[in-house]
């Protein structure tokens, strides 16, 4: 099972919360279902890797007991030839998890 450096997981999960706050900004509803002070941990269907680091990260790091990690995968769709949108959706637990 290959490793990914943190420089690389921590690079991928800038470029996932810059698309996700894109989408939240063009459809805030999907606030509602968040609830408060939660952590996201970004997922990408097509990186295993990146997701089991991020996951592992996300497991590693620190948080206050009532603060919920809630799980976003973020699914690359192409609407129009050079124009790339990623679409948001939470997502239950990982099996990693």
């Amino acid at each position: 099972m290959d490793t990914l450096k943190p420089e690389v997981v921590a690079d991928k999960v800038f470029e996932l919360m810059e698309q996700f706050n894109h989408y939240v900004f063009a459809h805030p509803d999907i606030l509602d279902e968040l609830p408060e002070r939660a952590v996201l941990v970004l997922l990408d269907p097509q990186d295993e890797a990146f997701n089991r680091a991020n996951i592992e990260l996300a497991h590693s790091s620190r948080y206050p007991e009532d603060v919920p990690l809630v799980y976003v995968q973020m699914k690359r769709q192409v609407r129009v030839v050079q124009q790339i949108e990623w679409t948001p959706s939470i997502v239950p637990a990982p099996l990693a998890a």
